[in-house]
């Protein structure tokens, strides 16, 4: 019913047309803030439907490359593609349409609603005057019961809990119903269980959905456990990149966060997770 749904709003020619391809690609690029160069040419691939974790110390450039990817901001040098199609070119509609991004923070508003917010996902496909005079077609309530939260429909935002909060706005990303889902430290400021619960949900989302997911994660045994890849920033370049068992290892740990620790591998869930020392002086 959830697929029906999604198939019936988005209504999107385009994506019929995309070619084959990645469904986020990025070649040469470079951003600096002033003076300070963050990403010093970067080449990332991301096939469609795949889970991959950015990991790296903090300032390495991980939220930056998001922000490019998602088109709010524009590399020094380098292009950025989603599904083929250049996102210089591209009108901030027609990206919001094929990229939901999830940002750290969500600036409060006093009284709105869980139901009111993940509504405002639908602005890239209804505009203005739709949000304003079009009936509601129900994929709002859809993205809420799909990220388990049409329970708070009716509840203030600033009356729920951070990982209540951080479901509901997973049910935002939802309802744009972009292909594309980016993630900048979904996790934060949540305790363990609501680490665990948000990361589970998305990657349900992906796999129920299809969505292709980039998040941006500190914890590198979350990125083992849920992530298909997982991709180390390092120096403004991509340091590492493969599957969890093969990026996850001491040496990353020395090179990249400067620290020792054993890499060990949990069976269970057929994923490596760390047992950190102490820094590297």
């Amino acid at each position: 019913m959830i697929g029906e749904t999604r198939a019936a709003a988005r209504q999107d020619p385009v994506s019929a047309q995309d070619p084959p391809g990645p469904a986020i690609s990025v070649r040469g690029l470079r951003f600096s803030y002033g003076d300070r160069e963050v990403l010093r040419g970067v080449d990332l691939d991301v096939a469609a439907g795949e889970f991959v974790a950015l990991v790296g110390t903090n300032g390495c450039g991980k939220s930056t490359l998001l922000r490019l990817v998602s088109g709010l901001l524009a590399p020094a040098a380098g292009s950025v593609r989603l599904a083929g199609r250049d996102v210089a070119a591209t009108s901030r509609r027609e990206i919001s349409r094929r990229v939901a991004v999830l940002h750290q923070t969500l600036p409060p508003v006093p009284g709105l609603t869980a139901r009111q917010l993940v509504r405002q996902g639908r602005f890239p496909h209804r505009g203005a005057l739709g949000m304003l005079w079009e009936p509601d077609d129900g994929t709002a309530d859809a993205a809420m019961a799909a990220a388990g939260v049409a329970h708070l429909a009716d509840r203030a935002l600033d009356t729920l809990s951070g990982g209540e909060r951080q479901r509901v706005r997973l049910a935002l990303a939802v309802a744009q119903d972009a292909p594309v889902l980016l993630l900048d430290e979904p996790t934060a400021h949540l305790d363990v269980r609501h680490q665990l619960e948000v990361l589970a949900l998305v990657r349900e989302l992906r796999d129920r959905r299809g969505l292709t997911v980039v998040t941006v994660l500190h914890e590198l045994d979350h990125a083992a456990r849920f992530a298909d890849r997982v991709v180390a920033l390092a120096a403004g370049r991509v340091h590492a990149d493969g599957p969890p068992a093969q990026v996850i290892t001491p040496a990353l740990l020395a090179e990249v966060f400067g620290v020792r620790g054993r890499v060990l591998h949990d069976s269970g869930r057929d994923a490596p997770y760390c047992l950190l020392d102490e820094p590297i002086a």
